[in-house]
């Protein structure tokens, strides 16, 4: 993922931190919820939560014309700790994992997948089914955004940027 030449003289780190992957825009990611906030305790940061989708296209679009934006990428790369949770990942949970789980007061869902799992989280906490679908969190998993960013309100780097900017206030 980082090139021939790992980047090209050095511009990417060649290990991010534990338990992280090199994801869009060059950005190290977790793709686990438990150890991403753990990190981001460790560090003092915030959590920067992505729900997102590998089908997703407004995603693809958010990480391509939005993410990589002056301004942005240096927000989501030195002041936040970035979390991509995968809503459609179909990496089976482990057996102790697996269960029925209720998610609204009328509907029950059967978590077999690391998607079901990320996917029952976004509508238990924020009642959204869309993607993408942006939080930011304290380390210890507090909500200091007002209001989540997507992608139909926040497509516009100067939008999303202002939206990081106020989370990090």
């Amino acid at each position: 993922p980082l090139g021939v030449g790992k980047g090209g003289g050095g511009s990417v780190q060649e290990h991010g931190p534990e338990g992280t992957h090199l994801g869009p825009q060059n950005i190290w990611v977790f793709h686990d919820y438990d150890k991403a906030l753990a990190h981001a305790k460790k560090v003092g940061k915030p959590l920067f939560v992505d729900f997102t989708g590998h089908n997703c296209v407004n995603c693809r679009k958010m990480e391509q014309s939005v993410w990589g934006e002056p301004g942005v990428i240096d927000i989501l790369k030195n002041e936040v700790v970035v979390v991509s949770l995968y809503v459609d990942e179909r990496t089976p949970l482990p057996k102790e994992e697996q269960k029925t789980v209720q998610i609204t007061e009328d509907r029950t869902k059967e978590l077999k997948t690391v998607g079901d799992k990320w996917m029952v989280k976004q509508i238990r906490d924020y009642q959204a089914t869309a993607q993408p679908y942006y939080v930011m969190q304290n380390g210890n998993g507090n909500d200091i955004s007002d209001e989540p960013a997507t992608f139909r309100d926040h497509k516009v780097p100067s939008d999303f940027k202002a939206w990081l900017e106020k989370g990090l206030k």
